[in-house]
């Protein structure tokens, strides 16, 4: 069993852990990702794909619709990372490929598939403190 803790804010309300991707050169790229439980796949910043190891999906690119009150509607490139998450005491996962959109966004959000569909979320936003629990 693996946890990892995340770092948890009240103003904006969200918490963070730091996602590491595989890059093209067989280093990581280390960035903070914001735990999303509402997003189905992960979102990364499109300029990321000239720096990170990824292999497109069969999809590609597409166009994404949200319903809901925003309506938004953006281009993205569905694609395959690796990566492992790690926290601020250096507690990481095991490494793992996960489903991930490439768009024009300014922050990492980790979703469902493949991530957050693995793990229990323990979030007490009272004390700012939670943990993935990866069993």
């Amino acid at each position: 069993m693996t946890r990892i803790t995340l770092r948890v804010y009240r103003d904006p309300g969200q918490a963070d852990v730091f996602l590491n991707i595989k890059r093209k050169d067989g280093g990581y790229d280390k960035r903070a990702a914001i735990v999303d439980t509402g997003a189905e796949v992960s979102l990364l910043p499109s300029f990321l794909m000239n720096v990170l190891d990824f292999r497109p999906s069969e999809r590609g690119a597409f166009t994404i619709e949200q319903a809901g009150i925003a309506k938004q509607t953006f281009q993205a490139v569905e694609a395959y990372i690796t990566a492992f998450l790690e926290d601020e005491a250096g507690n990481r996962t095991n490494e793992f490929e996960i489903l991930a959109w490439f768009a024009d966004a300014n922050n990492i959000l980790l979703g469902f598939d493949g991530v957050l569909e693995l793990a229990v979320l323990h979030l007490d936003m009272l004390n700012l403190s939670g943990y993935l629990e990866f069993l």
